[in-house]
């Protein structure tokens, strides 16, 4: 009797078993079927993103015939690497870029610098209308770019700086733009008033407490402030086209529309692609290299750690 129990004690443990193992393999092969799921649609959403870069080098390093060839020629039998720096000869790429180089320099240190004064000011300081005056800032937001285009504009041409660089790197050392004060301030306020307050005990002065004690807090957002501003610079084609008017002032976006909007021949669309992948690349580097402090900067609970 004793020997049958025990036989049958067995055979419900073997059944559980087996049934747990079946489970198991069943709950791991939904798994593995979720995951790939999950790899193949985010593979065919690379592919669908990155084919756009994939056709601008493909044309640029193709002969204007393979260019414009039907069936498409998806990709050349010999590359043309001299497409990447034929366009130089024609127009002067090479200033533009400079050019452009210095406004984005210029301009991104100059709305990081404001913008980082105004948000402490409004995130920190104590004054009358603090408040309405930062409702002021952000209802600015709404209003359309042209809006203030004109009066910038205006006021450009009576100081005499038209055809010059500065209007496109002094305006970003006002404010640094609503948004940037708003994003900086919003991160400021994640920040312990302790930290000011154990630094104003000690003897320091507001602008000792901004330099010391916030500014290396708050090197995140203003990463995230730089790159927006930088972007914005580096691909910024109409503040160029109203100011810069002689071609030895151009930036390098400017020049790119220039040298596509009045040339029409078919051996010069490799040429157009090559200098839209240079404008490209330097965007592409920054980003990648910037990525784990722009994500950082954009999280409002990174202030403190």
């Amino acid at each position: 009797m004793t020997v049958a129990v025990g036989g049958v004690a067995g055979a419900r443990t073997d059944v559980r078993n087996a049934v747990g193992r079946k489970m198991v393999m069943s709950l791991g092969a939904r798994r593995r079927w979720a995951t790939g799921w999950r790899f193949g649609v985010l593979s065919l959403l690379s592919v669908v993103f990155l084919f756009p870069f994939y056709w601008i080098v493909n044309t640029a390093l193709q002969t204007p015939a393979e260019s414009v060839s039907l069936p498409l020629t998806w990709w050349p039998k010999v590359p043309q690497l001299g497409n990447i720096t034929a366009p130089y000869s024609l127009m002067p790429f090479g200033a533009m870029l400079l050019h452009s180089v210095i406004i984005v320099a210029a301009a991104t240190i100059g709305a990081v610098a404001s913008a980082a004064v105004c948000a402490y000011g409004f995130g920190r300081l104590q004054f009358w209308g603090r408040d309405f005056w930062f409702m002021v800032v952000l209802t600015t937001l709404m209003l359309p770019y042209i809006v203030t285009f004109i009066p910038i504009y205006i006021v450009m041409r009576d100081i005499g700086w038209l055809d010059t660089l500065w209007p496109l790197i002094v305006p970003a050392w006002f404010g640094g733009g609503p948004f940037n004060i708003f994003l900086i301030r919003q991160f400021m306020r994640t920040i312990p008033m302790e930290l000011e307050e154990a630094a104003r005990v000690d003897g320091a002065s507001t602008f000792r407490v901004f330099r010391s004690v916030m500014l290396p807090v708050l090197k995140p957002v203003l990463w995230v402030a730089a790159w927006y501003q930088a972007f914005g610079s580096w691909g910024d084609l109409l503040g160029p086209l109203v100011y810069l008017t002689p071609e030895h002032s151009w930036t390098y976006t400017e020049g790119l529309y220039e040298f596509g909007a009045t040339t029409t021949q078919n051996y010069l669309i490799p040429y157009e692609m090559s200098l839209a992948l240079i404008a490209m690349i330097p965007v592409l580097i920054a980003f990648f290299t910037l990525q784990s402090r722009l994500i950082e900067g954009v999280n409002i609970n990174s202030g403190i750690r």
